[in-house]
Formats: C-alpha cells, sequence, structure tokens
C-alpha cells in the first residue's frame, strides 16, 4: 500500500513538470507573416508583424521583422521564458509571397531549429488542424 501511495504521490508531481515544459502560443511570440504585395496596398510593412502582448519588451510601435536577423534580435532580448515558449507564425497562401519572402521564410524555419528556439507554422486557413513544429 506505501508503494501505491508512492507511486500516486510520484505521478501527481511529474506531472505537471512535463506540461510545463511544452510551449504554449500565449506565453511565446505570436506574428504573422503579411505578403509584401498585401502590405504595399494597404501601405503597411511587409514581413512578420508582431502580436502585441504584455509579457513582450515594450516597443515605440508595432514590431515588423523582415529579415533572419531581425527575428533573432527581436527574440533575444525577450526574457527567457518567452524565447522557451517560441515563435509562432501564421502565414497566408503560398503564392501571395515573393521569392524573396519564401526564402526568408525558410531561412527562419532553418535557423530558430538550429539555435534551440521552438517555431511552430501554420497556414491561416488551416489553424484548425494546428501548427506545424519545427
Amino acid at each position: 500500500m506505501d508503494r501505491f501511495i508512492s507511486l500516486i504521490l510520484f505521478l501527481a508531481l511529474l506531472s505537471p513538470l512535463s506540461y510545463a515544459g511544452e510551449p504554449q502560443r500565449d506565453k511565446g511570440i505570436s506574428v504573422h507573416a503579411l505578403p509584401k504585395r498585401v502590405a504595399d496596398i494597404s501601405d503597411q510593412p511587409w514581413g512578420f508583424q508582431v502580436s502585441y502582448a504584455a509579457y513582450l519588451k515594450p516597443e515605440p510601435g508595432q514590431p515588423v521583422l523582415q529579415s533572419l536577423n531581425d527575428v533573432l534580435e527581436y527574440i533575444n532580448k525577450q526574457d527567457q521564458s518567452v524565447i522557451e515558449n517560441g515563435l509562432w507564425v501564421v502565414t497566408t497562401h503560398p503564392s501571395s509571397y515573393s521569392e524573396s519572402e519564401i526564402e526568408l521564410q525558410n531561412k527562419v524555419k532553418a535557423e530558430l531549429p538550429k539555435n534551440n528556439i521552438p517555431l511552430f507554422w501554420v497556414r491561416g486557413s488551416q489553424l484548425k488542424n494546428g501548427f506545424k513544429r519545427y
């Protein structure tokens, strides 16, 4: 009986620890990849538009990340808890992006995992199916 109680206590203590390690979108950095041709029409900057969250470092305006260096700098200036929850990217139809924008997206997909930064990606129309982790 003592072993059974010990096992229950062990599992009860272990369960929250394993769950706490899973990245959560509402604690990470959420961005929308706005295509340049759409941005030009709406007179906005193209790129990864960061969605505001109170736990992110304050910025004078909405951050828009247009290079791999921009992405890495923005992520690395956040608190470690934000970095551990990763970058969550929502895109639109792939044909909306130019070759250079697709190249940037591919660089981000390749580089963030190398830097142990969780990366999650989804096309907006596929949100119901969930994000893909890189």
